[in-house]
């Protein structure tokens, strides 16, 4: 049986379907992109989406974020890690930080051989985009210094989560009163308590209207 087009002879082709966004234009500059894709990755996280996705597009959104940071004169969570652990390189922290997204975007290793990740993506799990996201949302604040709500609440999220990553003369009260005892819940109680202390306070609108609070949704239409 031949190929049918789906139209007749004679009949014009329908408009794509894609026509009403190609109409649109895009306002895109670095912040922007890096504000998609981690608003993008913290929705599908907050969602228990595909953590693959989440990771793919947390670890583009950290790359440009880093960036900004620079350029905006301030410190990333690179520099501090450095600082902390003396015995690594940028190249390290490098590898570690980007080697499941490599495994992930990468069909081929650079001489032209097939990459085997089959022992490393046996230790991916939804936990290791925590610390992607909380990297990426920590370096896009110091550059744009304004988070959405759910990025901000996530960051106290992670710190009552992991305590130990906190300095030791940092008092952990506030923490613990959004979120107490939580490392000692199951997973999918702890991401339960981070939807429902960000649902609580989006409903605070002095909070929600500070200049430092992005109101925007986390997943952006065409036009932002």
């Amino acid at each position: 049986m031949g190929y049918r087009s789906g139209w007749g002879a004679g009949e014009s082709s329908p408009e794509p379907r894609h026509k009403a966004l190609s109409d649109t234009q895009m306002k895109l500059d670095k912040i922007e992109i890096a504000r998609r894709q981690l608003g993008t990755a913290l929705a599908l996280f907050l969602q228990d989406s595909d953590p693959v996705s989440v990771h793919t597009l947390a670890c583009a959104g950290c790359e440009i974020a880093e960036h900004l940071t620079r350029k905006a004169g301030a410190k990333p969570f690179s520099t501090h890690a450095l600082a902390t652990f003396p015995d690594l390189d940028v190249g390290k922290i490098r590898r570690v930080q980007n080697q499941y997204w490599n495994a992930f975007k990468h069909a081929l290793m650079r001489n032209g051989m097939e990459r085997d990740d089959r022992d490393l993506l046996e230790h991916f799990d939804d936990g290791v985009n925590d610390h992607t996201l909380f990297i990426g949302w920590h370096d896009y604040m110091l550059a744009v210094r304004a988070l959405p709500i759910e990025a901000q609440i996530f960051q106290v999220w992670y710190f009552a989560l992991y305590p130990e990553k906190l300095a030791p003369a940092v008092d952990t009260t506030q923490y613990q009163r959004n979120f107490p005892m939580l490392p000692s819940k199951p997973r999918a109680d702890q991401k339960r308590a981070l939807r429902q202390v960000i649902s609580s306070f989006r409903r605070d609108a002095e909070l929600m209207a500070h200049p430092q609070t992005d109101a925007r949704p986390l997943i952006l239409a065409v036009d932002g």
